[in-house]
């Protein structure tokens, strides 16, 4: 029998977005893992825990996404799980999702597979990244891709050994693209179902600068997805140069972006900064000083 286990992880989760996020994909599931990184431990998940396969479990501290991740899926792979979902806490799965995605390890030597998401701050579809030149926007078909972002994403877990967890030190954001580049660099695949759609918030908002569209979240944030990326392009030993390259150059444009289109401008302003520095100086982990 297949065992297909799913891992949400939870910040100050909304009651209300999260139940129906576990009604959309709990009964797809053998089991459900979620893991709570809110600083002592967040009430709204009490309610879940009497469900039958969920089990809960409080970090009691905000250890990040990747931590939080590598949790359950380390439980995961102890109760002998063949498959392991990613997700977000605000992600909404349709009918028969998990039955759509499994179909595509059917192809040799699939290291994870995602679908194709509606951006619900713009409504619009998101492209898949075929490589750093190509951004195709598809509505069908099966796909190898380059990268995808974790929620909804499903891991075969034959090759987790070998590709290894999430990176931890990151703490959050690039963290899901670093784990598909490092797959991809041992020779496996990154397919896209773009028969399955799926919602997914993949920012606050978004503005304009020179022509190109900038997500937008908060200035914390903003440090941590400045830092790893500058980081990631200097030192990362999965990208060509060709691929750090470009993230060199998409880290500088955040740079200059963020304290310009968000606001409070001065503490993203200094908090950008600081992911700089700090990014390639190659200071990881958690943020444990104000950058404001």
């Amino acid at each position: 029998m297949v065992r297909i286990y799913g891992v949400v992880v939870t910040y100050k989760p909304d009651t209300e977005t999260l139940e129906k996020l576990i009604q959309s994909i709990h009964s797809q599931l053998s089991k459900l893992i979620i893991v709570d990184n809110t600083p002592d431990g967040s009430k709204n998940l009490e309610k879940f825990s009497t469900l039958p396969n969920i089990e809960i479990v409080y970090l009691r501290n905000n250890y990040g996404i990747a931590y939080a991740q590598n949790i359950g899926i380390k439980k995961s792979l102890e109760e002998k799980a063949n498959y392991i979902l990613l997700s977000d806490q605000d992600t909404i799965y349709p009918v028969d999702y998990v039955k759509s995605m499994i179909d595509c390890f059917r192809y040799e030597k699939v290291a994870a597979v995602g679908p194709v998401y509606i951006n619900t701050v713009t409504g619009k579809l998101s492209p898949i990244i075929k490589n750093c030149f190509k951004k195709e926007y598809v509505t069908s078909g099966k796909h190898e891709v380059f990268q995808m972002i974790a929620s909804g994403m499903i891991i075969n877990s034959l090759y987790i050994k070998d590709i290894g967890f999430m990176r931890e030190d990151l703490f959050i954001d690039w963290v899901d693209l670093e784990w598909c580049w490092r797959a991809r660099k041992k020779g496996y695949k990154l397919i896209v179902n773009a028969d399955v759609k799926i919602e997914h918030n993949l920012g606050y908002k978004s503005k304009t600068i020179l022509g190109k569209k900038i997500s937008l979240r908060n200035h914390i944030r903003h440090y941590y997805m400045v830092r790893n990326g500058f980081y990631l392009s200097l030192y990362s030993h999965d990208l060509d140069i060709i691929h750090k390259l470009i993230l060199f150059i998409k880290s500088v444009i955040y740079l200059i972006a963020f304290p310009i289109l968000a606001k409070p401008h001065l503490k993203n302003l200094r908090c950008t900064l600081k992911g700089f520095f700090d990014g390639i100086t190659g200071k990881l982990g958690q943020l444990n000083e104000k950058c404001h």
